[in-house]
């Protein structure tokens, strides 16, 4: 029962070395990226783009006040 799960392993191919290796991934990638990924259409990927400018920009001023705050605040205590 030691050596079953040793018995299930594939057999490493002869000539399965490194840049085999690193081509049958790139190869599987290729694969599962173009056939088998859910790709938005052009009009979802507007909207998910304006969606992602609009929170940049509220995130941006956000941070941008509070350092103004901040900065005035600090400003304030060295006084």
């Amino acid at each position: 029962m030691a050596n079953s799960a040793a018995a299930k392993m594939p057999q490493k191919a002869k000539g399965d070395g490194i840049f085999a290796k690193i081509w049958r991934f790139i190869r599987e990638s290729y694969v599962e990226t173009r056939y088998k990924s859910a790709w938005p259409t052009w009009t979802e990927l507007r909207q998910f783009t304006v969606v992602v400018i609009f929170a940049v920009v509220v995130v941006g001023l956000w941070m941008a006040s509070l350092d103004l705050f901040l900065a005035r605040f600090t400003a304030y205590l060295g006084r």
